[in-house]
């Protein structure tokens, strides 16, 4: 039997998550999860791919704002109000016309990433399909790369750690749900699966960036472990570790629950 052996949140994109004991789903996904980003003041979003420093950065989502911590330094940021600036961004071929917080906000951001920059928030009116090749009809996302949730399992991180000098851990992935049991690699072939009392698709392999190459205890990038997953791992549409995940409905999931596998796919479909 799988079980959900660790639970992750990122309520800022791309600055570090939280690990939790249990996840809410709502409509976007888990719930408070990439619901804010960091921009530029003309709608570029800025991640660890241009800014190293936001692993940095801790965020932690509070009823009305969004606290973000760095070092001995933490900021509230409170909710934009209804009549907040918007600036379009666009995220993967995706634009969404977000509003912006304040200029206090802005300031203290600009000031720990050594950048010009916003921090902009996806409310409840903002809509964001997800990609219709792999969902289904009313699928949509937050902030994320581009689908709800993303999975990988135990075994797959315990093989590529066999494979590399210095292990690392699987927060360099940024999953949501990390999964104990399953062989190497096995996840690549779930279609359907179930957690808890929740249901879930399994609809399209993770390509990975560079992003997997800074360590999130310093902010240094490296090589690894992109350089390593290149060389078994590599298809004609990326460096492929974990898995993209789209929930049916909302509940709650938790750390311990079981992991069932009811279908299955072609593990080489991308």
């Amino acid at each position: 039997m799988h079980r959900v052996a660790a639970l992750f949140r990122y309520p800022l994109k791309s600055a570090a998550g939280e690990e939790c004991e249990k996840l809410q789903l709502d409509h976007f996904g888990v719930e408070g999860d990439r619901r804010w980003m960091v921009t530029t003041r003309d709608g570029v979003p800025i991640t660890q791919r241009e800014c190293p420093g936001l692993s940095q950065l801790s965020a932690r989502t509070e009823t009305d704002s969004l606290a973000l911590t760095w070092g001995a330094s933490t900021f509230r940021v409170p909710l934009p109000a209804a009549d907040s600036p918007r600036i379009a961004v666009n995220i993967w071929g995706d634009s969404v016309v977000l509003p912006l917080a304040g200029a206090e906000s802005a300031e203290w951001i600009s000031r720990h990433l050594g950048l010009g920059a916003h921090l902009a928030y996806m409310p409840d009116d903002v809509d964001r399909p997800v990609n219709p090749r792999y969902a289904q009809a009313g699928d949509r996302t937050a902030l994320t790369d581009g689908y709800p949730l993303h999975l990988i399992g135990s075994g797959s991180m315990e093989d590529l750690n066999s494979r590399l000098d210095q292990p690392v851990g699987v927060e360099r992935f940024r999953p949501n749900v990390y999964v104990e049991g399953p062989d190497p690699f096995a996840e690549d072939g779930w279609s359907e699966i179930r957690i808890g009392d929740c249901g879930f698709r399994v609809v399209k392999p993770c390509p990975r960036c560079t992003v997997t190459t800074i360590d999130p205890a310093t902010g240094v990038r490296g090589k690894e472990p992109l350089r390593t997953l290149a060389a078994y791992r590599k298809t004609k549409e990326g460096v492929m570790f974990g898995q993209n995940v789209i929930h049916d409905g909302s509940g709650v999931i938790r750390v311990g629950d079981p992991v069932q596998v009811f279908s299955r796919r072609d593990a080489r479909a991308t």
